[in-house]
């Protein structure tokens, strides 16, 4: 309940609002009781409309692109590589240059979400050189070790 001491036209009236519900509230005035129509003003959400410039390209805009052209990757006709099956943080390496190893051999151990991964061989062979140092962050199919 809210009170109110209004002056119009020299005259004074006061005002105590009871209650207020939606569209309707019910207020006093010096001492009569009225029910008030309240008039909002409705406001209608509005969405924005996007509006766009047309894009306009260069001349020989792409010429570029095809200038950058990936190149081809060249590996040793006789080695093979283990990659990373995921990404992650080197740990231990195993196994260094000259030693040989077997299949199921755990050739290093990897850190990947909080958590230590095995990393095995698949096959049996020689460790031509290892591509990666201990603490080395390593992304998904990057070279661990190059074999044979």
């Amino acid at each position: 309940m809210k009170k109110y001491k209004f002056t119009i036209s020299e005259k004074e009236y006061n005002v105590v609002v009871k209650d207020i519900d939606d569209d309707v509230a019910e207020v006093e005035v010096n001492g009569n009781p009225y029910s008030i129509y309240i008039h909002k003003k409705r406001q209608t959400p509005k969405t924005p409309i996007l509006v766009r410039k047309d894009i306009k390209t260069i001349p020989g805009e792409n010429k570029v692109a095809e200038k950058l052209a990936p190149m081809p990757i060249t590996a040793k006709p006789s080695s093979k590589t283990i990659n990373a099956p995921l990404p992650g943080s080197v740990l231990k390496i195993n196994f260094k240059e000259g030693d040989s190893f077997k299949e199921g051999d755990v050739m290093m151990v990897m850190e990947s979400m909080k958590m230590e991964n095995n990393i095995l061989a698949e096959r049996s062979g020689t460790i031509i050189r290892a591509c990666v140092t201990v603490g080395a962050s390593v992304m998904q199919d990057e070279a661990l070790f190059e074999i044979q």
